[in-house]
């Protein structure tokens, strides 16, 4: 198989939650920090890990993990936050990997056997030679109505 860093037009920044191998467009992302201290928000949904003050900007921190259906994980030193380009939001991941490239034919539709409430929020699959890298879409989960909500209550 044809896999590259950095030299596709298709480029997906890595990154683990508990066993699963995730990725999410380059293009999407605005920045990747470590794990900062994050203030909880009262009576938010369980996905909705607080707010974190990001250079003066608050931001909202999302457990993506939770959101997609996964037990809830422990915070550890190689926690990192991705944000977002076109939103103040952030995802808690639980390791972060490298930035890929693949050529579109090693592309893969989502199979049928995965769980609906993960497939919904996909674009597709990479099938690497020792695992799945699942594509995620970063727009579909950031214009769900739940999370437009959240964002939408700590803007007031």
């Amino acid at each position: 198989m044809n896999l590259t860093r950095f030299n596709h037009k298709s480029q997906y920044i890595t990154f683990r939650l508990a066993d699963n191998l995730i990725g999410i467009n380059i293009l999407d992302i605005r920045e990747i920090v470590p794990y900062i201290k994050i203030t909880k928000v009262q009576q938010a949904p369980a996905f909705v890990l607080g707010l974190i003050n990001l250079r003066g900007q608050i931001l909202i921190v999302l457990d993506i993990g939770i959101f997609l259906g996964l037990e809830k994980r422990d915070i550890h030193p190689d926690s990192h936050i991705i944000i977002f380009k076109h939103k103040d939001v952030g995802f808690i991941v639980d390791q972060i990997g490298d930035v890929i490239g693949a050529d579109q034919k090693y592309i893969e539709s989502i199979p049928a056997n995965i769980e609906p409430d993960i497939q919904k929020y996909m674009e597709n699959i990479i099938n690497l030679p020792q695992e799945i890298l699942m594509i995620l879409n970063a727009q579909k989960i950031l214009s769900t109505t739940q999370i437009k909500d959240e964002i939408a209550k700590d803007e007031l």
